[in-house]
Order: C-alpha cells, then structure tokens, then sequence
C-alpha cells in the first residue's frame, strides 16, 4: 500500500505540469508576434543616376531577396521592396545620394624620385615654390624621398561624374573617373590608372604601372605613390589636391 500510494501523487504532478506547459505555449507564440510586413515603394532620382543609387545600396539588400531593389532606367527610378524599416533605411541613403552634382577643382601633381643631391627642385631654376617643400617634407616622411623631379602639374575644372584623361609631361597618361561623393569632406577618384606612353615603328605603346580607387580629403593633399616606372627606373609619385569649386580667382596654387 506504500508504494502504490505514489502513484496518484506523480500522476497529480504529471497533470498539473501538462497544464502549466499549456498555459506557457500560447504566451510564448504570442511574444514572437506576427512577421514584419512587406513595403513596396517607388524612388525617382532628380540628380543622380539610379544605376549608380543601386550600386550604393547593394550592401543594404539580400541575396534571399527578402529585400530587393528593381532599376527602371527609362524613368531613372527605383523600386525597392523590403521590411518597412530597412525601406526607411534605404530612403535615408537615396536621400543623402540625391544631390546636385557638384563642381569641383583637382590639382594634379606628377614627381619623379631623382638621385640628384639638389633636394625638391622641381625641375624648376631657382628655389622650389612653398607648395613643392611642404610636398618634399611629406616625401622625406612617408617614403624616405628627400629628391624629386616635378615632371608636371596640372587643374582639372570639372563636376562628379565626369571622367577625366590627361597626358602629362614625362610621357605619361592619367585618368579617372570623378565618383560622386555622399558627403561633403571627400571626393573619390576610382578607376585611376597611369600609363607609360611610348612610339614604336610609328605605334603608340601604353604600359599600365598602376590601377586603382582613392578617397581624397578635401582641401588636403593626397600623395599616391604608384612604385617604379621600368623604363626610368625611378619611384613616382601622385599628388592631388581637390575642392569643391568656389568663385574668385586664385583659389589654386599651380
């Protein structure tokens, strides 16, 4: 009789636990609450190119598609579907993008590293202007160059979104594509390349000694440097100098 007493104790305990388990179910179906609801929504750009919007906000979308983005060229528009706080979230970013574009000054500055004892002459008689010793002392710092040759120095007068080509003295060629800027401090300058130009038997030759994308402070100069040219044998250097346009001359020193 002891033991058989038990049974009804556990069967109790057994019962009044399936109860509670029953009681806890619904509360915890209903904390997960419903799905997030699907917003569709349409972005037309007044400034910029849609397609270039897309681009920016690829981190933003899904491989799964939960949150996709479809272009529409003919209208220059966008139509985003997703979860209505990352729709908002993508709204923000298009908003931000979709600006006027801007105009914008870059001085361009080619150096050539030299063996010459004659520090930062700049292939120019007399003293080196102020703007060539303050670039001679980022030099001396960055990549232990006390000597160089300024093969030339150019202004590209322009606005985002333009792609710009020069030939430089030296026989050099430099472009790159002015890529429009989210905010106001940078600019940058993607796709940039420099070549080494050459005639052969009445053909122009190019030798590609870099490519690449850079993000320039605005209002401080940038020293990119692009390792050794084969056919000099000498390190060289890129300077660029950009800001927003502004009226007024004298803005830049050249």
């Amino acid at each position: 009789m002891r033991f058989g007493s038990h049974r009804p104790r556990a069967a109790f305990r057994a019962a009044v636990l399936a109860f509670c388990v029953g009681l806890a179910s619904p509360a915890v179906l209903s904390a997960a609450g419903p799905p997030p609801q699907t917003v569709v929504k349409l972005f037309t750009l007044k400034y910029r190119k849609a397609e270039d919007a897309l681009a920016r906000l690829r981190p933003l979308l899904s491989d799964s598609g939960a949150v996709s983005a479809v272009l529409e060229t003919d209208g220059n528009s966008l139509t985003v579907r997703g979860t209505s706080g990352r729709v908002e979230q993508i709204a923000r970013e298009i908003a931000a993008f979709d600006v006027p574009l801007r105009a914008i000054d870059i001085v361009v500055t080619l150096l050539r590293s030299t063996a010459s004892k004659k520090n930062g002459s700049g292939g120019d008689k007399g003293e080196p202007s102020e703007d060539i010793r303050e670039i001679g002392e980022r030099l001396k710092k960055l990549f232990n160059v006390t000597n160089f040759t300024r093969l030339d120095s150019v202004v590209f007068q322009g606005i985002e979104g333009q792609r710009v080509a020069y030939v430089m003295g030296g026989g050099y060629r430099l472009g790159f594509l002015v890529d429009p800027a989210r905010d106001g401090t940078q600019v940058q300058l993607r796709d940039l390349s420099l070549e080494r130009m050459r005639h052969e038997a009445g053909r122009e030759i190019r030798g590609e000694i870099v490519r690449t994308s850079i993000n320039v402070n605005l209002g401080q100069p940038y020293i990119l440097g692009v390792g050794r040219d084969e056919s000099a044998g000498d390190k060289l250097f890129i300077v660029f100098f950009a800001n927003w346009r502004r009226p007024g001359p004298g803005v830049f020193r050249n």
